[in-house]
């Protein structure tokens, strides 16, 4: 029986999807509260726990250039800023992760998304 669950739980932890080191074009980003999107895409790339975000144009006010990998979870990994901003990246596929910066040091009740796709 408890080989039974050991298999039971190794398959389980093995059909996570994690968000693997690479680098990603991202949709423009979108505000929660107006809806409104960014006018360019960025570029997105993980490596050795760091999320690096980059655009020709800038990125929004207050969207961190890095955050540092926190915690990995089931259903998302959490990265964060320097500054106290939280990155979640969120697995659809092995290809693609939806991206949500939160601002919990300051009093926004906004965030800013994307989607992410692998460009290797």
């Amino acid at each position: 029986m408890n080989t039974f669950i050991f298999i039971l739980l190794f398959l389980y932890l093995c059909s996570l999807e994690k968000v693997l080191a690479d680098n990603y074009l991202c949709d423009p980003w979108t505000n929660t509260l107006t809806l409104q999107k960014e006018k360019e895409p960025f570029m997105s790339s993980i490596d050795s726990g760091t999320l690096t975000f980059r655009s020709g144009s800038g990125l929004p006010e207050g969207i961190p250039k890095f955050s540092q990998l926190s915690y990995s979870l089931p259903n998302y990994d959490l990265f964060v800023a320097p500054n106290g901003t939280l990155v979640t990246a969120a697995p659809v596929t092995q290809a693609v992760f939806r991206v949500a910066v939160y601002f919990p040091h300051i009093d926004r009740r906004w965030f800013w998304f994307s989607k992410c796709r692998a460009t290797n």
